[in-house]
């Protein structure tokens, strides 16, 4: 199956891309089994360090996630089921005071 990501903000600038296309082997592949495919490639290993938390292996700390256009949160979460026709976006969290 072929999944469509788009980045925006920093994780942009560290995928050096504003769109991904994965493939996936799983046949019902999960918003986490996604980003698990995205970051086992070398090529997004700065992304990887901007967008997982590494006391928790979590990305949701610095990524609001959505689902054709919805935030996990109001769905299923990482467990969240995508279909090929699903585009999944990261959009970095900022912080600042």
């Amino acid at each position: 199956m072929n999944l469509h990501l788009k980045l925006y903000g920093v994780f942009r600038t560290a995928a050096k891309a504003n769109e991904v296309d994965l493939i996936v082997a799983e046949q019902v592949p999960t918003v986490r089994t996604v980003i698990a495919k995205l970051l086992s490639e070398t090529r997004f290993e700065d992304l990887k360090r901007l967008l997982v938390d590494t006391e928790t292996s979590d990305p949701r700390p610095n990524a609001l996630i959505m689902v054709s256009g919805r935030a996990i949160n109001s769905l299923k979460g990482l467990d969240t089921e995508l279909t090929e026709s699903d585009e999944l976006t990261l959009l970095p969290i900022a912080h600042g005071g």
